[in-house]
């Protein structure tokens, strides 16, 4: 059965009913990245992730490759999006793609930078139910 997440922001709080938010993401070079999954294990969703991240400004993801390809969408905020040795500024309703293999980054410019990632499943998180 499919599920339904409201949206329950408020000014500047992108928030969703039923969503968890993992605070403070850590991991090698990570500065001020909150996130969220928004469609993945717990609904139910075998071949994809939606994931909600917010940079906070001067923070920033990690600079990683993966074997995996992103799709993101710019939700609110200005925020570089670094592809390879090019560097994009992005900002609402932008779309960057991501191609696996790599080396990608974002990072928020003055603004608090928050964007949906589509991403493949991960093997352990559909037989361990993990977030």
């Amino acid at each position: 059965m499919g599920v339904v997440h409201r949206f329950i922001g408020s000014e500047g709080r992108f928030d969703w009913e039923g969503v968890q938010e993992k605070e403070g993401l850590d991991g090698p070079g990570v500065v001020g990245v909150s996130g969220k999954i928004l469609v993945g294990p717990q609904e139910g969703a075998p071949n994809f992730r939606i994931r909600y991240f917010r940079i906070e400004p001067g923070g920033h993801s990690s600079l990683e490759r993966h074997p995996h390809d992103h799709g993101v969408f710019v939700l609110h905020g200005r925020g570089l999006a670094r592809m390879g040795e090019n560097v994009f500024e992005v900002g609402p309703r932008d779309v960057v793609y991501v191609p696996g293999g790599e080396l990608h980054q974002f990072s928020a410019l003055d603004e608090p930078f928050g964007f949906l990632c589509v991403v493949p499943p991960k093997h352990n998180e559909v037989t361990d139910g993990k977030r």
